[in-house]
Protein backbone atom coordinates (compact mmCIF):
# COMPACT_ATOMS: atom_id res chain seq x y z
CA UNK A 1 0.00 0.00 0.00
CA UNK A 2 1.91 3.53 -1.00
CA UNK A 3 0.66 7.41 0.34
CA UNK A 4 0.41 9.79 -2.07
CA UNK A 5 1.03 13.34 -1.28
CA UNK A 6 1.05 16.38 -4.48
CA UNK A 7 2.47 19.61 -2.98
CA UNK A 8 3.68 22.90 -4.71
CA UNK A 9 5.21 25.99 -3.78
CA UNK A 10 8.06 27.79 -2.90
CA UNK A 11 7.64 27.48 0.28
CA UNK A 12 7.45 23.76 0.26
CA UNK A 13 10.48 22.01 1.31
CA UNK A 14 10.70 18.66 0.14
CA UNK A 15 12.11 16.45 2.88
CA UNK A 16 12.00 12.45 3.07
CA UNK A 17 13.00 9.34 4.53
CA UNK A 18 13.68 6.91 1.97
CA UNK A 19 11.03 4.38 1.59
CA UNK A 20 10.68 2.22 -0.78
CA UNK A 21 13.73 4.22 -2.85
CA UNK A 22 11.37 6.24 -4.52
CA UNK A 23 10.68 10.01 -5.19
CA UNK A 24 9.18 11.29 -8.24
CA UNK A 25 9.80 15.12 -8.67
CA UNK A 26 7.69 17.15 -6.66
CA UNK A 27 5.47 13.85 -5.97
CA UNK A 28 6.61 12.28 -2.73
CA UNK A 29 5.87 8.61 -2.10
CA UNK A 30 6.37 6.63 1.76
CA UNK A 31 4.82 3.58 3.08
CA UNK A 32 2.98 3.30 5.80
CA UNK A 33 4.26 4.29 9.63
CA UNK A 34 6.68 7.19 7.93
CA UNK A 35 6.78 10.34 9.10
CA UNK A 36 7.59 13.95 6.52
CA UNK A 37 8.07 16.76 7.99
CA UNK A 38 7.13 19.76 5.27
CA UNK A 39 7.70 23.40 7.07
CA UNK A 40 4.83 24.61 9.46
CA UNK A 41 3.18 21.50 10.10
CA UNK A 42 3.87 17.67 10.61
CA UNK A 43 1.81 15.06 8.46
CA UNK A 44 1.65 11.83 10.54
CA UNK A 45 0.75 8.76 7.56
CA UNK A 46 0.52 5.65 10.48
CA UNK A 47 -0.49 2.57 7.87
CA UNK A 48 -3.32 1.59 9.76
CA UNK A 49 -5.30 4.12 11.69
CA UNK A 50 -4.84 8.12 11.86
CA UNK A 51 -3.55 10.34 9.76
CA UNK A 52 -2.48 13.72 12.02
CA UNK A 53 -2.83 16.99 10.08
CA UNK A 54 -2.72 20.20 10.44
CA UNK A 55 -5.04 21.35 7.93
CA UNK A 56 -6.16 24.86 8.06
CA UNK A 57 -3.18 26.77 8.53
CA UNK A 58 -0.73 24.70 6.98
CA UNK A 59 -1.95 22.98 3.74
CA UNK A 60 -3.21 26.69 2.89
CA UNK A 61 0.40 27.98 3.90
CA UNK A 62 1.94 24.87 1.23
CA UNK A 63 -0.14 25.61 -1.06
CA UNK A 64 -1.43 22.01 -1.44
CA UNK A 65 -3.26 21.68 -4.44
CA UNK A 66 -3.63 18.36 -4.72
CA UNK A 67 -3.69 15.05 -2.26
CA UNK A 68 -3.97 11.68 -3.05
CA UNK A 69 -4.52 8.02 -1.28
CA UNK A 70 -3.61 5.02 -3.40
CA UNK A 71 -5.20 2.71 -0.32
CA UNK A 72 -7.95 -0.03 -0.42
CA UNK A 73 -11.42 1.32 -0.85
CA UNK A 74 -11.76 -0.34 3.12
CA UNK A 75 -9.35 2.34 5.07
CA UNK A 76 -10.72 5.19 6.09
CA UNK A 77 -8.57 8.10 7.82
CA UNK A 78 -9.09 9.56 10.77
CA UNK A 79 -8.84 13.28 11.35
CA UNK A 80 -7.40 14.39 14.89
CA UNK A 81 -4.86 17.02 16.07
CA UNK A 82 -1.94 17.63 14.55
CA UNK A 83 0.23 17.20 17.91
CA UNK A 84 -0.98 18.32 21.60
CA UNK A 85 0.28 21.85 20.49
CA UNK A 86 -2.09 22.06 17.32
CA UNK A 87 -3.33 25.68 17.40
CA UNK A 88 -6.61 24.56 15.90
CA UNK A 89 -6.92 22.87 19.48
CA UNK A 90 -9.50 24.91 21.66
CA UNK A 91 -7.05 24.38 24.51
CA UNK A 92 -4.05 25.57 22.66
CA UNK A 93 -5.80 29.33 22.13
CA UNK A 94 -4.15 32.20 23.60
CA UNK A 95 -5.00 33.53 26.85
CA UNK A 96 -6.39 36.69 25.96
CA UNK A 97 -9.04 34.82 23.47
CA UNK A 98 -10.23 32.26 25.96
CA UNK A 99 -10.86 35.29 28.26
CA UNK A 100 -12.93 36.79 25.50
CA UNK A 101 -15.26 33.70 25.09
CA UNK A 102 -15.64 33.46 28.68
CA UNK A 103 -16.63 36.77 28.31
CA UNK A 104 -19.20 36.43 26.06
CA UNK A 105 -20.69 33.40 27.95
CA UNK A 106 -21.05 34.99 30.75
CA UNK A 107 -22.74 38.07 28.80
CA UNK A 108 -25.44 35.34 27.57
CA UNK A 109 -25.68 33.49 30.54
CA UNK A 110 -26.45 36.85 32.56
CA UNK A 111 -28.99 38.14 29.98
CA UNK A 112 -30.95 34.77 30.13
CA UNK A 113 -30.91 34.57 34.03
CA UNK A 114 -31.79 38.23 34.60
CA UNK A 115 -35.08 37.62 32.00
CA UNK A 116 -35.73 34.66 34.76
CA UNK A 117 -36.80 37.53 37.46
CA UNK A 118 -37.38 40.92 35.80
CA UNK A 119 -40.28 39.79 35.08
CA UNK A 120 -41.25 39.18 38.94
CA UNK A 121 -40.50 42.99 39.43
CA UNK A 122 -44.21 43.56 37.89
CA UNK A 123 -46.31 40.73 38.53
CA UNK A 124 -48.07 43.21 40.58
CA UNK A 125 -48.77 45.09 37.60
CA UNK A 126 -49.59 42.78 35.36
CA UNK A 127 -52.14 41.40 37.68
CA UNK A 128 -53.66 45.18 37.53
CA UNK A 129 -53.43 45.73 33.96
CA UNK A 130 -55.10 42.04 33.18
CA UNK A 131 -57.63 42.14 36.43
CA UNK A 132 -55.68 38.69 37.99
CA UNK A 133 -54.87 37.44 41.14
CA UNK A 134 -51.26 37.77 41.86
CA UNK A 135 -50.88 33.52 42.03
CA UNK A 136 -52.01 33.86 38.13
CA UNK A 137 -49.84 36.48 37.13
CA UNK A 138 -46.74 34.99 38.91
CA UNK A 139 -46.83 32.09 36.49
CA UNK A 140 -45.01 33.73 34.16
CA UNK A 141 -41.94 33.31 36.60
CA UNK A 142 -43.20 29.31 37.51
CA UNK A 143 -43.16 29.01 33.53
CA UNK A 144 -40.67 30.28 32.64
CA UNK A 145 -38.40 27.96 34.85
CA UNK A 146 -39.66 25.08 33.65
CA UNK A 147 -38.77 26.25 30.45
CA UNK A 148 -35.06 26.36 31.81
CA UNK A 149 -35.73 22.90 33.30
CA UNK A 150 -36.93 21.37 29.89
CA UNK A 151 -34.59 22.72 27.50
CA UNK A 152 -31.49 21.69 29.47
CA UNK A 153 -31.86 17.79 28.12
CA UNK A 154 -32.05 18.38 24.50
CA UNK A 155 -29.07 21.53 23.83
CA UNK A 156 -26.14 19.46 25.41
CA UNK A 157 -26.68 16.80 23.38
CA UNK A 158 -27.21 18.79 20.18
CA UNK A 159 -24.39 20.62 20.77
CA UNK A 160 -22.48 18.00 21.00
CA UNK A 161 -23.35 16.89 17.47
CA UNK A 162 -23.46 20.37 15.62
CA UNK A 163 -21.72 22.80 17.99
CA UNK A 164 -22.09 25.04 20.42
CA UNK A 165 -21.70 28.04 18.47
CA UNK A 166 -24.67 27.13 16.00
CA UNK A 167 -26.75 26.08 18.99
CA UNK A 168 -26.18 29.48 21.05
CA UNK A 169 -26.98 31.47 17.96
CA UNK A 170 -30.16 29.76 16.80
CA UNK A 171 -31.49 29.32 20.40
CA UNK A 172 -30.92 32.91 21.49
CA UNK A 173 -32.14 34.26 18.65
CA UNK A 174 -35.48 32.61 18.91
CA UNK A 175 -35.32 33.81 22.55
CA UNK A 176 -35.25 37.20 21.30
CA UNK A 177 -38.22 36.83 19.23
CA UNK A 178 -40.41 35.21 21.73
CA UNK A 179 -39.87 38.58 23.77
CA UNK A 180 -42.04 40.26 21.09
CA UNK A 181 -45.15 38.33 22.01
CA UNK A 182 -44.69 38.92 25.92
CA UNK A 183 -44.06 42.86 25.10
CA UNK A 184 -47.64 43.18 23.07
CA UNK A 185 -49.52 40.34 25.10
CA UNK A 186 -53.02 41.43 25.47
CA UNK A 187 -54.81 38.31 27.66
CA UNK A 188 -53.25 36.95 31.14
CA UNK A 189 -52.97 33.40 29.73
CA UNK A 190 -50.79 34.21 27.07
CA UNK A 191 -47.83 35.46 29.09
CA UNK A 192 -47.52 31.99 30.73
CA UNK A 193 -47.16 30.51 27.51
CA UNK A 194 -44.52 33.18 26.25
CA UNK A 195 -42.76 32.99 29.25
CA UNK A 196 -42.45 28.70 28.70
CA UNK A 197 -40.87 29.20 25.37
CA UNK A 198 -38.49 32.12 26.74
CA UNK A 199 -36.87 29.77 29.70
CA UNK A 200 -36.67 26.85 27.39
CA UNK A 201 -34.70 28.64 24.78
CA UNK A 202 -32.93 30.67 26.78
CA UNK A 203 -31.58 27.64 28.79
CA UNK A 204 -28.36 27.20 26.28
CA UNK A 205 -26.05 28.66 28.68
CA UNK A 206 -27.21 26.98 31.28
CA UNK A 207 -26.60 23.48 29.32
CA UNK A 208 -23.48 24.47 27.47
CA UNK A 209 -21.68 27.22 29.18
CA UNK A 210 -19.29 24.87 31.45
CA UNK A 211 -18.95 22.88 28.95
CA UNK A 212 -17.67 25.55 26.63
CA UNK A 213 -15.21 25.88 30.05
CA UNK A 214 -13.91 22.74 29.40
CA UNK A 215 -13.41 23.02 26.15
CA UNK A 216 -10.62 25.30 26.27
CA UNK A 217 -9.53 24.98 29.85
CA UNK A 218 -7.45 21.65 31.26
CA UNK A 219 -8.48 20.75 34.90
CA UNK A 220 -6.38 22.75 36.46
CA UNK A 221 -7.06 26.15 34.58
CA UNK A 222 -10.95 25.70 34.84
CA UNK A 223 -10.53 25.73 38.93
CA UNK A 224 -9.54 29.53 38.49
CA UNK A 225 -12.46 30.22 35.88
CA UNK A 226 -15.52 27.80 36.50
CA UNK A 227 -16.21 30.26 40.06
CA UNK A 228 -16.45 33.22 37.36
CA UNK A 229 -19.17 31.58 35.09
CA UNK A 230 -21.38 30.44 37.94
CA UNK A 231 -21.39 33.51 39.08
CA UNK A 232 -23.66 34.83 35.98
CA UNK A 233 -26.78 31.86 36.90
CA UNK A 234 -27.26 33.93 40.27
CA UNK A 235 -25.93 37.43 39.43
CA UNK A 236 -28.67 37.51 36.44
CA UNK A 237 -31.24 36.99 39.28
CA UNK A 238 -30.31 39.25 41.06
CA UNK A 239 -29.95 42.13 38.81
CA UNK A 240 -33.49 41.38 37.21
CA UNK A 241 -35.21 42.65 40.25
CA UNK A 242 -33.39 45.61 40.92
CA UNK A 243 -33.89 46.70 37.46
CA UNK A 244 -37.61 45.34 36.93
CA UNK A 245 -38.91 47.41 39.38
CA UNK A 246 -37.99 50.76 38.42
CA UNK A 247 -39.11 49.96 34.93
CA UNK A 248 -42.26 48.77 36.48
CA UNK A 249 -43.01 52.01 38.33
CA UNK A 250 -41.79 54.14 35.62
CA UNK A 251 -44.13 55.44 32.97
CA UNK A 252 -42.31 52.89 30.98
CA UNK A 253 -44.58 50.19 32.27
CA UNK A 254 -44.02 46.67 32.63
CA UNK A 255 -44.21 45.10 29.37
CA UNK A 256 -40.50 47.26 28.98
CA UNK A 257 -39.20 44.23 31.13
CA UNK A 258 -39.91 42.24 27.80
CA UNK A 259 -38.66 45.39 25.30
CA UNK A 260 -35.52 45.42 26.99
CA UNK A 261 -34.64 41.99 27.56
CA UNK A 262 -34.88 41.57 23.89
CA UNK A 263 -32.70 44.47 22.93
CA UNK A 264 -30.33 43.21 25.35
CA UNK A 265 -30.52 39.76 24.13
CA UNK A 266 -30.65 40.81 20.23
CA UNK A 267 -27.18 42.86 21.10
CA UNK A 268 -25.64 39.43 22.59
CA UNK A 269 -26.75 37.71 19.47
CA UNK A 270 -25.04 40.02 16.75
CA UNK A 271 -21.89 39.86 19.51
CA UNK A 272 -21.88 36.27 19.14
CA UNK A 273 -22.27 35.90 15.70
CA UNK A 274 -18.87 37.61 14.32
CA UNK A 275 -17.04 37.40 17.64
CA UNK A 276 -18.08 34.19 19.38
CA UNK A 277 -15.86 30.81 17.72
CA UNK A 278 -16.47 27.38 17.57
CA UNK A 279 -14.81 25.66 20.54
CA UNK A 280 -16.01 22.18 20.68
CA UNK A 281 -13.15 19.70 19.71
CA UNK A 282 -15.65 16.98 17.78
CA UNK A 283 -16.65 20.20 16.07
CA UNK A 284 -13.95 21.77 14.59
CA UNK A 285 -12.77 18.24 13.75
CA UNK A 286 -15.67 17.63 11.76
CA UNK A 287 -15.17 20.80 9.79
CA UNK A 288 -11.47 19.74 9.39
CA UNK A 289 -12.50 16.93 8.37
CA UNK A 290 -14.76 17.65 5.38
CA UNK A 291 -12.45 20.32 4.44
CA UNK A 292 -10.03 17.86 3.63
CA UNK A 293 -12.75 15.95 1.58
CA UNK A 294 -13.57 18.51 -0.13
CA UNK A 295 -9.55 19.70 -1.23
CA UNK A 296 -8.84 16.39 -1.64
CA UNK A 297 -11.75 15.45 -3.72
CA UNK A 298 -11.64 12.27 -1.47
CA UNK A 299 -14.18 10.43 0.61
CA UNK A 300 -12.01 8.68 2.98
CA UNK A 301 -11.28 11.59 5.45
CA UNK A 302 -13.40 11.58 8.35
CA UNK A 303 -13.58 12.51 12.19
CA UNK A 304 -14.42 10.27 14.80
CA UNK A 305 -17.78 11.83 15.76
CA UNK A 306 -19.34 11.59 12.21
CA UNK A 307 -20.85 8.52 12.95
CA UNK A 308 -22.82 10.15 15.95
CA UNK A 309 -24.55 13.04 14.09
CA UNK A 310 -28.05 11.64 15.11
CA UNK A 311 -29.62 14.33 17.04
CA UNK A 312 -32.99 12.09 17.67
CA UNK A 313 -30.76 9.14 19.16
CA UNK A 314 -28.55 11.67 20.97
CA UNK A 315 -31.33 13.19 22.79
CA UNK A 316 -32.54 10.38 23.96
CA UNK A 317 -29.38 8.55 25.10
CA UNK A 318 -28.78 11.95 26.98
CA UNK A 319 -31.66 11.90 28.39
CA UNK A 320 -31.74 8.21 29.62
CA UNK A 321 -28.45 8.91 31.18
CA UNK A 322 -29.53 11.95 32.93
CA UNK A 323 -32.06 9.75 35.11
CA UNK A 324 -29.93 6.66 35.27
CA UNK A 325 -27.41 8.58 37.23
CA UNK A 326 -30.00 10.95 39.18
CA UNK A 327 -31.40 7.57 40.25
CA UNK A 328 -28.62 5.20 40.65
CA UNK A 329 -25.90 7.55 41.58
CA UNK A 330 -25.22 8.97 45.72
CA UNK A 331 -22.93 11.53 44.06
CA UNK A 332 -25.70 13.18 42.22
CA UNK A 333 -28.80 12.32 44.14
CA UNK A 334 -27.12 14.37 47.35
CA UNK A 335 -25.57 17.37 45.40
CA UNK A 336 -28.60 17.65 42.96
CA UNK A 337 -30.72 17.98 46.17
CA UNK A 338 -28.25 20.40 47.79
CA UNK A 339 -28.27 22.70 44.57
CA UNK A 340 -32.25 22.82 44.04
CA UNK A 341 -32.40 23.35 47.67
CA UNK A 342 -30.26 26.31 46.59
CA UNK A 343 -32.04 27.52 43.89
CA UNK A 344 -35.36 27.43 45.39
CA UNK A 345 -34.43 30.20 48.15
CA UNK A 346 -33.24 32.22 45.46
CA UNK A 347 -36.39 32.33 43.50
CA UNK A 348 -38.41 32.15 47.18
CA UNK A 349 -36.47 34.98 47.75
CA UNK A 350 -37.61 36.93 44.65
CA UNK A 351 -41.44 36.69 45.94
CA UNK A 352 -40.66 36.98 49.82
CA UNK A 353 -38.39 40.27 49.82
CA UNK A 354 -41.08 42.57 48.67
CA UNK A 355 -43.27 41.32 51.07
CA UNK A 356 -40.81 41.22 53.77
CA UNK A 357 -39.24 45.03 52.95
CA UNK A 358 -42.54 46.39 52.08
CA UNK A 359 -42.88 46.40 55.97
CA UNK A 360 -39.73 49.01 55.92
CA UNK A 361 -42.11 51.46 53.92
CA UNK A 362 -39.78 50.74 50.67
CA UNK A 363 -41.17 51.57 47.51
CA UNK A 364 -41.11 49.07 44.63
CA UNK A 365 -37.94 50.52 43.35
CA UNK A 366 -36.13 50.46 46.87
CA UNK A 367 -37.22 46.54 47.49
CA UNK A 368 -35.33 45.60 43.96
CA UNK A 369 -32.30 46.94 45.78
CA UNK A 370 -32.35 45.00 48.94
CA UNK A 371 -31.78 42.22 46.21
CA UNK A 372 -27.75 44.05 45.99
CA UNK A 373 -26.30 42.05 49.43
CA UNK A 374 -27.00 38.94 47.39
CA UNK A 375 -24.87 40.28 44.39
CA UNK A 376 -22.03 41.46 46.63
CA UNK A 377 -21.50 37.81 48.44
CA UNK A 378 -21.33 36.33 44.93
CA UNK A 379 -18.42 38.81 44.24
CA UNK A 380 -16.60 38.13 47.47
CA UNK A 381 -17.27 34.64 47.12
CA UNK A 382 -15.40 34.58 43.75
CA UNK A 383 -12.08 36.97 44.88
CA UNK A 384 -11.34 34.34 47.03
CA UNK A 385 -10.80 31.73 43.44
CA UNK A 386 -7.13 32.53 43.09
CA UNK A 387 -6.56 30.43 46.76
CA UNK A 388 -8.66 27.63 45.91
CA UNK A 389 -6.69 27.66 42.13
CA UNK A 390 -3.13 27.57 43.82
CA UNK A 391 -3.63 24.75 46.42
CA UNK A 392 -5.80 22.92 43.36
CA UNK A 393 -2.57 23.37 41.27
CA UNK A 394 -0.03 22.45 44.18
CA UNK A 395 -1.78 19.24 44.49
CA UNK A 396 -1.91 18.38 41.00
CA UNK A 397 1.67 19.12 40.67
CA UNK A 398 2.70 17.00 43.74
CA UNK A 399 0.13 14.33 42.60
CA UNK A 400 1.25 14.02 38.56
CA UNK A 401 -2.46 14.64 37.96
CA UNK A 402 -3.80 11.91 39.55
CA UNK A 403 -5.87 14.28 42.25
CA UNK A 404 -9.03 12.77 43.60
CA UNK A 405 -11.90 14.39 42.65
CA UNK A 406 -12.92 15.10 46.78
CA UNK A 407 -10.25 17.76 46.47
CA UNK A 408 -12.53 20.22 44.63
CA UNK A 409 -14.94 19.50 47.95
CA UNK A 410 -12.85 21.49 50.14
CA UNK A 411 -14.32 25.27 49.70
CA UNK A 412 -17.92 23.70 50.65
CA UNK A 413 -16.77 23.22 54.36
CA UNK A 414 -17.29 26.70 54.42
CA UNK A 415 -19.80 27.33 52.29
CA UNK A 416 -22.29 25.09 53.77
CA UNK A 417 -22.16 26.80 56.68
CA UNK A 418 -22.79 29.92 55.12
CA UNK A 419 -26.06 29.39 54.11
CA UNK A 420 -28.11 28.58 56.89
CA UNK A 421 -26.24 31.31 58.69
CA UNK A 422 -27.81 34.17 56.36
CA UNK A 423 -31.10 32.18 56.21
CA UNK A 424 -31.54 31.90 60.15
CA UNK A 425 -29.99 35.42 60.73
CA UNK A 426 -32.61 36.90 57.81
CA UNK A 427 -35.53 35.23 59.78
CA UNK A 428 -34.46 36.92 63.24
CA UNK A 429 -33.93 40.23 62.31
CA UNK A 430 -36.29 41.34 60.50
CA UNK A 431 -38.16 43.59 62.85
CA UNK A 432 -39.77 46.70 61.02
CA UNK A 433 -40.39 48.31 64.17
CA UNK A 434 -36.82 47.91 66.28
CA UNK A 435 -34.23 46.42 64.00
CA UNK A 436 -32.88 48.57 61.14
CA UNK A 437 -33.04 47.31 57.69
CA UNK A 438 -29.60 46.95 57.32
CA UNK A 439 -29.27 44.27 59.45
CA UNK A 440 -31.10 41.65 57.37
CA UNK A 441 -29.60 42.76 54.33
CA UNK A 442 -26.56 42.12 55.41
CA UNK A 443 -27.60 38.48 56.11
CA UNK A 444 -28.24 38.23 52.03
CA UNK A 445 -24.07 38.69 51.49
CA UNK A 446 -23.95 35.22 53.32
CA UNK A 447 -26.61 34.06 51.20
CA UNK A 448 -25.13 35.38 48.22
CA UNK A 449 -21.40 33.72 49.13
CA UNK A 450 -22.99 30.28 49.85
CA UNK A 451 -24.31 30.34 46.54
CA UNK A 452 -21.26 30.41 44.40
CA UNK A 453 -19.42 28.27 46.70
CA UNK A 454 -22.00 25.49 46.55
CA UNK A 455 -22.52 25.76 42.65
CA UNK A 456 -19.19 25.86 41.64
CA UNK A 457 -18.28 23.00 43.69
CA UNK A 458 -20.83 21.00 42.70
CA UNK A 459 -19.82 21.13 38.94
CA UNK A 460 -16.02 20.85 39.36
CA UNK A 461 -16.69 17.72 41.71
CA UNK A 462 -19.26 16.23 39.22
CA UNK A 463 -16.58 17.24 35.90
CA UNK A 464 -13.80 15.21 37.78
CA UNK A 465 -16.01 12.50 39.15
CA UNK A 466 -18.12 11.29 36.13
CA UNK A 467 -16.06 13.09 33.22
CA UNK A 468 -17.47 11.87 29.81
CA UNK A 469 -20.52 11.70 31.69
CA UNK A 470 -20.65 15.18 33.26
CA UNK A 471 -22.72 16.95 30.80
CA UNK A 472 -25.21 14.02 31.62
CA UNK A 473 -24.98 14.67 35.51
CA UNK A 474 -25.21 18.56 35.35
CA UNK A 475 -28.45 18.23 32.97
CA UNK A 476 -30.32 15.68 35.79
CA UNK A 477 -29.50 18.70 38.39
CA UNK A 478 -30.88 21.47 35.88
CA UNK A 479 -33.93 19.55 35.14
CA UNK A 480 -34.80 19.01 39.16
CA UNK A 481 -33.44 22.34 40.53
CA UNK A 482 -35.49 24.49 37.92
CA UNK A 483 -38.72 22.42 38.24
CA UNK A 484 -38.58 22.72 41.88
CA UNK A 485 -37.70 26.33 41.69
CA UNK A 486 -40.99 27.17 39.22
CA UNK A 487 -43.37 25.27 41.27
CA UNK A 488 -41.71 27.42 45.01
CA UNK A 489 -42.30 30.54 43.28
CA UNK A 490 -46.29 29.75 43.03
CA UNK A 491 -45.96 28.86 47.33
CA UNK A 492 -43.47 31.59 48.22
CA UNK A 493 -46.14 34.74 48.83
CA UNK A 494 -48.64 31.89 50.48
CA UNK A 495 -46.16 30.61 52.39
CA UNK A 496 -44.75 34.00 54.25
CA UNK A 497 -48.46 35.56 54.62
CA UNK A 498 -49.46 32.00 56.22
CA UNK A 499 -46.15 31.44 58.06
CA UNK A 500 -44.69 34.68 58.82
CA UNK A 501 -41.48 36.44 57.88
CA UNK A 502 -39.75 35.04 60.85
CA UNK A 503 -40.82 31.13 60.41
CA UNK A 504 -41.08 31.00 57.12
CA UNK A 505 -37.38 31.66 56.83
CA UNK A 506 -36.51 29.66 59.63
CA UNK A 507 -38.07 26.57 57.62
CA UNK A 508 -35.83 27.50 55.04
CA UNK A 509 -32.57 27.39 57.21
CA UNK A 510 -33.36 23.92 58.93
CA UNK A 511 -33.62 22.22 55.64
CA UNK A 512 -30.29 24.16 54.55
CA UNK A 513 -29.19 23.01 57.94
CA UNK A 514 -29.65 19.25 57.25
CA UNK A 515 -27.02 19.37 54.36
CA UNK A 516 -24.61 20.61 55.81
CA UNK A 517 -23.40 16.54 56.53
CA UNK A 518 -23.07 16.39 52.85
CA UNK A 519 -19.14 18.03 52.02
CA UNK A 520 -17.64 16.42 54.69
CA UNK A 521 -19.66 12.71 54.34
CA UNK A 522 -18.17 12.75 50.39
CA UNK A 523 -14.95 13.85 51.71
CA UNK A 524 -14.33 11.32 53.75
CA UNK A 525 -16.17 8.24 51.79
CA UNK A 526 -16.35 9.71 48.64
CA UNK A 527 -13.31 7.38 46.91
CA UNK A 528 -15.68 4.28 48.44
CA UNK A 529 -18.73 5.73 46.66
CA UNK A 530 -17.17 5.93 43.17
CA UNK A 531 -15.29 2.44 43.20
CA UNK A 532 -19.06 0.96 43.44
CA UNK A 533 -20.34 2.82 40.74
CA UNK A 534 -20.69 2.32 36.88
CA UNK A 535 -19.92 5.84 35.83
CA UNK A 536 -17.99 7.51 38.08
CA UNK A 537 -13.95 7.15 37.94
CA UNK A 538 -11.93 5.26 40.33
CA UNK A 539 -9.08 7.12 40.12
Amino acid sequence: MEFVSLCTGKKFKKQCAKVHGRIIGDVSVYGPNSDTFYSGGYYNIPGEEQWFLNVMKDIRAHNVIEGKINAKKSKRYLVTWDGPDDPLNPRNWSRIKKWWIIIQICIITITVTFSSSVYSAGVPNVAQTFHSSIPVASLGTCTYLVGFAMGSLPFAPLSGIYGRLIVYIITLLIFTLFQIGGGVAQNIWVIPIIRYFQGFFGSTPLANSLGTVSDIYSPVEYTFTVPVVCAFPFLGPVIGPIIGDFIAQSHLGWRWTFWITMILSGSVVLLIMFTLPETHANTILYYKARYLRELTKNPLWYSGNEKQRDPKRAIVRAFTNSISLLISEPIVVCFTLYVTILFVIVYINFESYPVVYSQYNFNQGEQGLSFIGIGIGIVLAASFTPITYYKYSKAYKKMNGKVPPEYRIYPLFIGCFLLPIGLFWFAWTCYPNRIHWIVPMISSVFFGASLLVIFSTMFTYFVDTYQSMAPNAMAAATLVRYLASGGMTMVARPMYHNLGNHWATTVLGFISAAMIPIPFVFFKYGQKIRSHSKYASKG
